[in-house]
């Protein structure tokens, strides 16, 4: 399993400096990222308008291969563009980060939707994944959002980008999960929950799992102080590793929401150091 990087991480310096921070990041020992769009309606690439052929010499120079793409929003209005970039740079894979259903059959929509968009990655030659959040472990009559996701969309259209954090905040063992969808998976993303915060990991306990988050209620109960690096928390992280070896998942990607008293170049450093005193992992 290779060890790879969510550009989300590094938001903050890729917007000011984007090829200083590409240098950065290989300093660092990463070899594979993600892109985050999030801004995907006026700029197909990375969401800062950056030049797809400046971009991919400097890739190619560092040695970077771009292994995936959170794309916000992604609707056929968009996905040919970003289809196009994310091709340019060598990239076979985009990603729904983040989505909201306040009904069973906004769900169903939605499905129907990821279906569509997936058949045109295909027909691109590209795949594409969808990234969950605690919210996708709430219910709709007892059944999982996750779940009716995966059961109401093709295998060969769909697949599952689970972030091990969030499951974990939504009271699943991620290495449980991991082994449930199999190989319906595609990426994992990691980051780590800290102990100090240990009583608010549990997202139940302040949200109702049976009430459907919106998207500022999401926001809202997301706070810096419950992020750390990875190795640095509570998450089993090397079990994660263990399960996803076991399928054969290609990559684990850092992906750090808040650091806490840590620049971004800091924080993916520490969590390469603790990374690498783990097994199962390649760079």
């Amino acid at each position: 399993m290779k060890v790879g990087l969510q550009m989300f991480t590094v938001r903050g310096s890729f917007r000011i400096d984007p090829m200083g921070t590409l240098e950065k990041i290989a300093e660092a020992g990463y070899r594979f990222i993600e892109l985050a769009n999030h801004k995907a309606l006026t700029d197909p690439g990375t969401g800062f308008d950056t030049n797809v052929d400046m971009l991919k010499a400097k890739l190619d120079a560092l040695g970077i291969t771009v292994v995936g793409a959170h794309v916000l929003p992604l609707d056929e209005q968009n996905i040919d563009a970003v289809l196009r970039y994310n091709k340019d740079l060598g990239n076979t894979t985009v990603s729904i980060p983040l989505d909201f259903w306040p009904t069973e059959e906004d769900l169903m929509k939605a499905c129907g939707n990821y279906n569509r968009l997936g058949e045109i990655c295909r027909k691109n030659g590209m795949r594409l994944l969808f990234h969950n959040h605690y919210h996708e472990f709430q219910r709709f009559n007892g059944h999982y959002i996750l779940d009716l996701i995966m059961a109401h969309t093709d295998p060969e259209l769909l697949s599952l980008e689970l972030d091990a954090y969030w499951t974990i905040r939504g009271a699943l063992d991620p290495a449980r999960v991991i082994r449930e969808y199999g190989k319906r998976i595609a990426m994992v993303h990691e980051k780590d929950f800290p102990l100090r915060q240990i009583q608010h990991m549990n997202a139940w306990i302040v949200a109702d799992q049976d009430t459907p988050l919106d998207n500022a209620t999401f926001h809202a109960g997301i706070k810096p102080e419950y992020f750390t690096e990875i190795g640095d928390g509570v998450i089993k992280v090397q079990d994660v590793i263990n399960a996803s070896n076991e399928l054969e998942i290609p990559y684990l990607l850092v992906e750090q929401d808040y650091m806490n008293g840590l620049t971004e170049f800091q924080s993916i450093a520490r969590s390469m150091q603790n990374l690498k005193r783990m097994r199962g992992l390649e760079w």
